[in-house]
């Protein structure tokens, strides 16, 4: 009998272990979300940094090389510029040696200006669209009475940064060529968006700028080398990009997606969100983790957020104010979700 007691008293324990051990692995975090705090030395040498800043409906990106050198993509609304700034600060960056303006639209060339207007650049890097815009007119003004160096993007061109880094455009394809069918609710300055390829060694990333499903259409029929780990979603995660053959094409790992918190276009989209979860894509977003930093020594990467995502709303879209008050009144949901 006593043996029989002995005997349940260690399946009773073994039981609650199991169940323990299970809880946990269940109610654990996957290992590849933590915080930017908890990482503190994100300047390890060989290391590449790339920053999604917190420009809240817009676009702002920061690529920092091992040897100190900085690309700035794009740097949101007027008011993202202070955000930009202070980051330049805190990493004790002296001067940008390329920005980008994926497309001349305000939620990405307003901050980007004002950080020209303030802080050394040396060179542009431009979609190269006619587009009649004040905002697109400062931006032009500002780079050339700060004599930095414009240049229009056009397919194949690359920029060798350092340590074996490259960033390689695949659109606009130059020489006067655009795309100017725009079927899906989105705009021709989103789809001639500069997309860039960053690489470092065996590690890749992928950036869209606003770019729409006939970008990526037009990048599938081409032999370029889409391959990445991270992808920056196009378009702030609208329903009009991030097609199902792009990801296949791309293969993420992850992807980052920047939006804000208040923004009334319904960014992300569930649809989109619902394509990049069947592609088993790790999906990071600032409007729910604030800044979003990937490092890699061309090899390995990790992923780190300002905070941390609650997992029950990072697969739930947004929807906007616009979205809402046609779903109120009734009517058919607007065919260009935003213009910006």
């Amino acid at each position: 009998m006593k043996v029989l007691k002995v005997l349940f008293a260690i399946a009773l324990a073994a039981a609650l272990v199991i169940g323990l051990l299970y809880w946990r692995r269940k109610h654990t975090p996957p290992a590849e979300i933590q915080t930017i705090e908890q990482t503190p030395q994100l300047a390890a040498e060989g290391r590449l940094r790339i920053y999604a800043l917190d420009v809240g409906q817009g676009d702002g990106l920061l690529i920092v090389t091992p040897a100190g050198k900085a690309v700035l993509i794009d740097g949101g609304r007027g008011e993202a510029s202070e955000t930009v700034l202070a980051k330049l600060r805190q990493l004790n960056i002296r001067s940008i040696d390329l920005a980008v303006a994926s497309h001349p639209h305000s939620d990405h060339i307003v901050g980007l200006r004002q950080v020209i207007e303030q802080f050394p650049v040396k060179s542009l890097l431009d979609s190269g669209q006619r587009y009649a815009s004040a905002e697109y007119e400062r931006l032009l003004a500002a780079v050339k009475r700060r004599n930095v160096r414009f240049i229009a993007a056009k397919r194949a061109m690359t920029f060798d940064l350092d340590s074996g880094i490259r960033l390689e455009a695949f659109n606009p394809q130059g020489n006067g060529q655009w795309i100017t069918d725009v079927r899906s609710g989105g705009s021709v300055e989103n789809a001639n968006s500069v997309v860039l390829r960053l690489s470092y060694a065996d590690f890749a990333m992928v950036f869209t700028g606003d770019a729409e499903f006939e970008t990526e259409a037009l990048l599938l029929k081409s032999e370029a080398n889409l391959r990445a780990q991270v992808l920056k979603v196009g378009h702030h995660g609208s329903r009009y990009a991030t097609s199902g053959k792009f990801l296949d094409r791309i293969r993420p790992e992850a992807a980052i997606i920047s939006c804000g918190a208040d923004n009334r276009y319904s960014h992300p989209a569930q649809t989109t969100l619902d394509r990049l979860r069947k592609a088993n894509v790790n999906v990071h977003r600032t409007d729910l983790s604030g800044e979003i930093a990937i490092i890699s020594d061309g090899r390995t990467y990790q992923v780190l957020s300002h905070r941390q995502a609650d997992l029950k709303t990072l697969w739930v879209g947004r929807i906007g104010l616009e979205e809402l008050a046609t779903a109120r009144a009734g009517k058919p949901r607007p065919g260009n979700e935003e213009r910006d």
